[in-house]
């Protein structure tokens, strides 16, 4: 294989310049809001199948599937009359947002257990819900104005809207604005541009990580998600598991960025050992 200087100059320019913004990949769907029901009923209030129904907004049928599946605790019977409680509006509330969050009952039964005394609160679900779905960059899209990407480009060449566009690292809308999908991206690109490097091999650099990165970053959810309760959050309550992940993050960037430069290190000491032939 023959590599010339330039190239090997790129590849040093992509490396450099991406570790000083590192972007791991993320979840393209924002979170949403979540529906709430009216307050519950206090512990001590009962209601029947039909009041916890309308109360809750369930279905009795639901409500009577959910127990039978055991993520609903069954109610206290007088007579022939079923009894439901707090507990139950609780257990209902929570199933109800993990449905929004898009889990399947499935999902839900293997989190909660099968045992419907297995009571978690609504809060601890949501909380490590949260810290599950929490950003590990700030990277929202943008829209903006032709205007405003000049400006951004500032004394760069204004021929560099057309190579963006084609690489996608913007997108030209049908209202004559640019949608920009990532501005990290977008300031990585510029910056490699200014390191020399064209805009297609910066856009092809940033693909070939994500795309090695997406399978580490799978690979490490699984170890972690395996070793939970274990040797990974403590007993892995919900709690724990929130603190361990906001304690891994900043670990797991620097770890990442540092085998890498290992990595980059190893590649050009081996590419410099084979020799490089000039133009």
């Amino acid at each position: 294989m023959t590599v010339t200087v330039n190239s090997v100059k790129d590849l040093f320019a992509v490396f450099t310049v991406t570790m000083s913004r590192w972007v791991m990949p993320k979840d393209a769907q924002d979170k949403r809001d979540h529906p709430t029901f009216p307050a519950g009923p206090d512990n001590g209030t009962e209601l029947s199948l039909d009041e916890i129904a309308e109360h809750s907004g369930v279905s009795t049928r639901s409500i009577r599937y959910y127990q039978s599946q055991g993520l609903l605790e069954k109610p206290r019977r007088d007579g022939r009359d079923a009894r439901y409680n707090a507990q139950h509006i609780e257990r209902l509330t929570l199933i109800a947002e993990m449905q929004e969050r898009g889990l399947k009952l499935e999902a839900i039964r293997s989190l909660l257990g099968r045992d419907g005394n297995r009571h978690r609160s609504v809060t601890d679900w949501l909380g490590l819900d949260e810290a599950l779905r929490d950003r590990w960059v700030q990277d929202q899209p943008a829209t903006m104005t032709l205007t405003e990407v000049h400006r951004l480009l500032d004394a760069r060449p204004k021929r560099l809207v057309g190579e963006l566009v084609d690489e996608k690292v913007i997108e030209r809308q049908a209202d004559g604005t640019f949608l920009i999908p990532s501005p990290a991206m977008l300031s990585i690109t510029l910056r490699l541009s200014d390191a020399h490097v064209n805009i297609d091999v910066a856009t092809r650099a940033a693909d070939l990580l994500r795309r090695r990165l997406n399978k580490a970053a799978e690979d490490l959810v699984a170890l972690f998600n395996s070793e939970t309760g274990r040797s990974f959050a403590g007993k892995g309550t919900p709690k724990e598991v929130s603190v361990a992940l906001e304690a891994v993050r900043p670990i797991a960037l620097d770890a990442a960025a540092v085998i890498l430069a290992q990595e980059m290190e190893r590649a050009l000491h081996k590419l410099a050992s084979a020799g490089i032939r000039r133009r």
